[in-house]
Formats: C-alpha cells, sequence, structure tokens
C-alpha cells in the first residue's frame, strides 16, 4: 500500500514537473523574442542573449522553434529557417520544427509546401493536434472535404476533442458559412468559447436565418454579458425580427456594456432601426444622421430620416430629407414622386381645415404631375393617381373632379396591346367612375357605353348590369 501511494505521489510529481517544464520554456521563449524583437534582431545584447538561450535549451526543440519564430515575427526568414531545422534536428518527435517551417512556407504563398509540412508535423508528432489544424487551414481553399478529413483525425488522439467546432471555424474562415454552421450546430453551445459563439451566431446571420444567429448569439451574450460581437448579433438579429424592445436593451449592452467595443455606422444605423420600430423617431433620426455622417454613400439613410419624420407627424422636414436623397441620385425613380406624393397625402389626414387639407392634396397632385412629364411611360399611372387625389378634394361624382384623369387613364391602357391584371382592374376601376358620372349627368348613352366596355372585362359587374338593363 505504501508503495503504491508514493507510486502515485511520484506520478503527481511527473506531471507537475512537465506543467512547470512547459511553462518554463514559455517564458523563457517569450524573455527572448522580447530581446530579438525590441532591438530588431542585431546587437550585442540579441547576439549574447541567443548564445546564452542556444546553449541552454540545444536538446529542447520547443525552445528552439520559439526562437525561430521570434526571427519570424521580425521577417528575418534566414534566422528562423535555421533555427527550425535546429529544432528538427534537436528532436525529430516533436511537431514545432515542421510547424515552424509551414508557417514559413505559409507566408511566403506557397500553400502546397506549408501543408506538406504541417502534415510531416501529423507523422512525426501525432498527438499534436496543430499540425491536423494548421494543414486543414492551408489546405481548405483547395480541398475542403480533404481539410476536414485531416481534422476528423484530431478525434483518433482525442474522443474529446472539439472536432465539428474546428471544422465549423474552418469553414467559417472561408466564408462557406452553410457549412460552418451545418458544424456549429452539432457542438454543445456550452462547450465554444465567445469567439466561436459569435462565429456560429454571423455565419447564420449571414445566411439570413436570424431565428438561429439569435439563438446562439443570445446564449452567447448571457455567458459572456460583456462580449461586443454578441451583443451587437443579439441587437441586429432582434431588430430584424421587430423585437424592437429586445434589441434596445442589446443596443445599450453593445454602447455601454461591452468591453473593447468598436463602434461602425452598421451599428448606428441598426440602432435607428430599433428605435424607430419601437417609436422614438427623435432619437432614431440622430443615429441615421450619424450613420450617414460617418458614411456619405450610403444615401438610403437620408430616406429613412424622411421616413422618420413622416411618422413624426414633421412632413416639411420629411420632404426636405427625401429632396436630399433625390439630390444624391444620378437620375429620380417612378417612386421618388410617389413617395413625395405620400408625404403630403399623409399631410392631408392630418390637417385640420379644409382649405389647409387642399393644400397639401394639391402638392400631392402636383408631384404625380411631374411624373407625367418626367416620365411619360408612367403617364397612366400618373392619371390613375391624380383621379384619387382629386375625387378627395371633391367626392361628389357628379362634379366630376376626377372625370378628366380617369379618361386620360382609360385612353391610355385602352391603347395598349397588352395589359396586366393590375391595369385591367385599373381599367375597370375607371369605367365604372365614367358610367356612373354620366348616369348621374343625365347623359344615359355616354353612360351605356362606358357600361358595355366595363361588362366586357368584368361580366358580373353590378354596376355595369343595372345601367344596361335601363
Amino acid at each position: 500500500m505504501k508503495a503504491i501511494k508514493y507510486f502515485f505521489a511520484g506520478a503527481l510529481m511527473l506531471g507537475i514537473s512537465a506543467q512547470v517544464m512547459a511553462q518554463d520554456v514559455k517564458s523563457k521563449i517569450d524573455a527572448i523574442t522580447k530581446v530579438i524583437v525590441s532591438n530588431n534582431g542585431v546587437g550585442p545584447a540579441v547576439k549574447d542573449a541567443v548564445k546564452v538561450f542556444v546553449k541552454e535549451n540545444k536538446k529542447n526543440a520547443e525552445a528552439l522553434a520559439g526562437l525561430g519564430r521570434a526571427y519570424l515575427d521580425i521577417k528575418d526568414q534566414t534566422n528562423a529557417l535555421k533555427y527550425a531545422d535546429m529544432a528538427i534536428k534537436a528532436n525529430k518527435s516533436n511537431a514545432a520544427g515542421y510547424l515552424l517551417k509551414g508557417d514559413m512556407a505559409a507566408i511566403n504563398d506557397n500553400g502546397g509546401e506549408a501543408a506538406m509540412w504541417y502534415q510531416t508535423a501529423t507523422q512525426f508528432d501525432p498527438k499534436n493536434p496543430l499540425g491536423y489544424i494548421k494543414y486543414a487551414r492551408v489546405y481548405q481553399k483547395v480541398d475542403a472535404q480533404g481539410a476536414e478529413d485531416m481534422l476528423r483525425k484530431l478525434t483518433t488522439i482525442d474522443p474529446n476533442y472539439p472536432v465539428d467546432a474546428e471544422i465549423a471555424h474552418m469553414y467559417y474562415s472561408n466564408n462557406k458559412f452553410a457549412k460552418a454552421l451545418e458544424n456549429y450546430k452539432k457542438v454543445d453551445k456550452n462547450k465554444l468559447e465567445d469567439d466561436k459563439l459569435t462565429e456560429y451566431a454571423l455565419a447564420a446571420y449571414f445566411l439570413g436565418k436570424s431565428a438561429e444567429s439569435l439563438e446562439a448569439a443570445e446564449y452567447g451574450a448571457k455567458k459572456y454579458p460583456r462580449s461586443a460581437g454578441l451583443n451587437r448579433l443579439s441587437f441586429y438579429n432582434h431588430t430584424d425580427l421587430k423585437n424592437y424592445d429586445k434589441a434596445l436593451q442589446f443596443a445599450d449592452a453593445l454602447f455601454n456594456r461591452s468591453d473593447s467595443a468598436k463602434f461602425v455606422g452598421r451599428d448606428y444605423l441598426y440602432y435607428g432601426h430599433a428605435l424607430k420600430g419601437g417609436g422614438k423617431y427623435a432619437e432614431a433620426i440622430k443615429n441615421f444622421q450619424k450613420t450617414y455622417d460617418l458614411d456619405n454613400t450610403q444615401t438610403d439613410v437620408l430616406k429613412l430620416i424622411s421616413d422618420s419624420y413622416l411618422e413624426n407627424k414633421m412632413h416639411d422636414k420629411a420632404v426636405e430629407y427625401y429632396q436630399k436623397y433625390i439630390a444624391t441620385q444620378e437620375k429620380k425613380k417612378a417612386s421618388d414622386y410617389g413617395a413625395i406624393a405620400r408625404i403630403y397625402l399623409d399631410l392631408a389626414e392630418n390637417e385640420t381645415t379644409q382649405a389647409a387639407k387642399e393644400a397639401a392634396l394639391l402638392k400631392a397632385d402636383q408631384a404625380y404631375a411631374d411624373l407625367a412629364v418626367a416620365m411619360p411611360s408612367n403617364e397612366s399611372y400618373s392619371a390613375y393617381q391624380r383621379a384619387h387625389i382629386h375625387h378627395m378634394i371633391n367626392p361628389d361624382i357628379k362634379k366630376g373632379a376626377a372625370k378628366p384623369f380617369y379618361e386620360k387613364c382609360a385612353s391610355i391602357l385602352e391603347a395598349q396591346a397588352e395589359k396586366d391584371a393590375g391595369e385591367m382592374t385599373t381599367l375597370a376601376e375607371a369605367y365604372n367612375y365614367l358610367t356612373v358620372y354620366y348616369i348621374q349627368n343625365d347623359q344615359m348613352s355616354k353612360a351605356k357605353e362606358y357600361a358595355a366596355k366595363l361588362k366586357a372585362i368584368q361580366p358580373d359587374n353590378e354596376t355595369a348590369k343595372q345601367v344596361l338593363s335601363l
């Protein structure tokens, strides 16, 4: 029993000793690296320190490769290669030298040679996972499946190694987000660090899978509440899913309670969307404006500012910002005229006097009149919209305020050889209005003329049937 006791004590000390040795080598490598980098690899201080280091570690492959990496840090590949070779000579069964030579080849854009050295590392030191990982990362663009197969070999070394996470990271690094997400979903999220959880959420986000992205991001944000990346993705996804209250909570976490957060225009853009969705229009406008100030090529933000002013019933500002948006475009689109008209239509709904309502409606009418002049191909649409507006100004069909516009719309559509379903509905509406107008003005022949046209395209139309039966 006593012998067994001492055996376990010895084994325990051996494990501690190995750990201390590893830490000691790392501290020595850190020290020599500092000397080499701070002196750019030259001078008596470097020469003397390196001489002592090599003498003390001439049989330690890890230390010699670490020395080589210090030279690689200052782009001295001659000395990096020298100490990589010394590391291999000191211990052929240690991966450090092969990995260093692989990294040098990778730096020199020689992927084939890098893969060869990494594969060599796996052959001579099969229990070191870095050889498999580095091989996969350098080989993934050439043969992603081959790289994945190499990583899967890690399970033969350690059945508990997080291979799926490593494979997911590989695919993510290569912008293969679907494969990255597929593999991240195989991993217990509790075993993922914040950087991997961020990748998990980003992969889903880039694929437009907001719910899956949110699940990973929000889980990560609970585990790492000061992670800027995880708070940001929780914020973005809640905004995309229109969960505006939650979005604003995570926006606050991103802007005020995240470590090392660097903010970008997209953060303010999303913040504006979340605030607008939450009915906080003044704050939304400030953030949209900040987005535009950071990047004035994002001209669509001016439309968002206009929309926010419109939601806040500040119609003059809404028009002002929409006009600013139009000024940034090479030419106007039909939808731009419609957008200006809609602002004035909304203004008309909110005016309290008939005169003010009519003034707003006439401005909307002018926007559609301008559309017909600027883009004659939209003339029938313009006439149709103007008919609606003039009917709002005077809904008495007998007075016929909308009549000339429905007539214009109908004549244009009648001349078209082909009409889509929407245009047929518009034409029917015009015929219906004109039929009723002529009935109310006791012009039966004209009323029946339009009723016949209406029945031809809508056989079951009750107005057409009644008029034709008279």
